[in-house]
């Protein structure tokens, strides 16, 4: 098989294998000359605004404005810390729940913030897809209102998404028991449109119901070299923005925003360069969409008799069978699939697949999975 370079599967490769610069992040960079702090800095209020627009969309139409908050951030994990942080000193909720299977670096960020960590069922690894009724019977049976981690468009290593209506139950039933969602969101514009990808932050919002969001700038603007994120928060009331606001700007006291947060800012505000980054984020989603349809008409041919229905149904740069995990294959994993294209856990990169090394793949795939 064609040996790939060691990239990890949250990687994008473009159709030759190469990581892709995008041409908007070319003309931003050279408009501002990243790397002054002072010129972050004088950004960091651009890219709050232009960033929380992308995070709530329609939600803040309409809303005091000062219901929403954004806090530059390193990137989607030091966003995902910083939120773990400002809830451990909210009480009395003092336990989070993340997903089952989710990163492997979730728990040790909740547990390093002081919080208790549980886990919530999320998908159902015999069946190939979401168990949204068990979901959301564990919520409806915990004895007090928790922090519920949830994983927006294409986040889940599974590559398994919540549907529209899915996130509406869910939704409802967080707001009527009072627990505290706390989204990650790394991946919007890579499932569908902009706007269909941030629904489970609009559907939160538009319930009232307080709402943490940790974003990520890295995989959608292509800024591996030079990452960032941000922080969000909505708040039913004004008075609950306030202490929030507080301790945000004691963080951008301590800490300067990324220089990358210029560039995001001016793509996001000038609408020339936000056009053109959309259409290379399209590109990005549609090429990733390509492959899952490749990949799954070779193995249909390979294997007919198995279901490979899984591939086209999940979404974005994984997807996941427990046939091509380790476990499965305890006496010897030769036949499975290159380790830098399927993960240790069983994670499929889809972005990482290219035309040249797909029908080795699918081969390997094929005999792994199927019986």
């Amino acid at each position: 098989m064609e040996r790939l370079r060691p990239y990890p599967p949250a990687l994008y490769l473009d159709a030759q294998g190469n990581i892709p610069q995008f041409e908007s992040v070319r003309q931003a960079r050279a408009e501002l000359r990243v790397g002054g702090s002072a010129q972050a800095a004088a950004d960091a209020g651009l890219y709050a605004e232009a960033v929380g627009g992308l995070v709530f969309g329609d939600s803040r139409d309409g809303q005091d404005p000062r219901r929403f908050l954004t806090h530059p951030a390193a990137s989607g994990t030091h966003a995902l810390t910083l939120g773990a942080h400002l809830l451990a000193g909210m009480p009395p909720t003092r336990r989070v729940y993340l997903p089952t299977p989710s990163w492997s670096n979730h728990q040790r960020i909740f547990e390093e913030a002081g919080l208790t960590v549980g886990h919530y069922p999320y998908f159902d690894a015999h069946e190939r897809q979401l168990d949204v009724a068990a979901l959301v019977g564990f919520l409806c049976r915990l004895p007090e209102p928790g922090i519920i981690v949830l994983q927006a468009s294409c986040h889940n290593p599974t590559g398994s998404d919540l549907s529209h209506d899915q996130w509406n139950v869910i939704a409802d039933v967080i707001q009527a028991l009072g627990h505290i969602p706390f989204i990650d969101m790394a991946y919007q514009g890579l499932g569908d449109t902009l706007h269909d990808d941030n629904y489970g932050v609009t559907a939160m919002a538009d319930r009232g119901v307080f709402t943490l969001v940790a974003q990520s700038c890295s995989k959608i603007f292509q800024l591996s070299d030079a990452r960032c994120g941000s922080l969000n928060a909505y708040c039913p009331s004004a008075d609950l923005a306030q202490p929030l606001q507080r301790t945000m700007q004691s963080w951008t006291r301590m800490d300067a925003p990324p220089a990358s947060v210029g560039v995001v800012a001016r793509i996001l505000s000038q609408p020339g360069l936000r056009k053109l980054w959309q259409d290379e984020l399209t590109g990005m989603r549609d090429r990733v969409n390509q492959v899952r349809t490749a990949l799954h008409k070779a193995l249909c041919r390979l294997s007919p008799a198995w279901d490979w229905s899984y591939l086209t149904q999940q979404r974005g740069f994984f997807s996941y069978d427990p046939a091509l995990h380790p476990s499965a294959h305890p006496s010897d994993d030769a036949g499975l699939p290159d380790r830098r294209i399927v993960s240790p856990s069983g994670r499929l990169g889809i972005s990482l697949i290219t035309e040249r090394n797909l029908p080795e793949i699918a081969h390997a795939i094929a005999g792994a999975s199927a019986p």
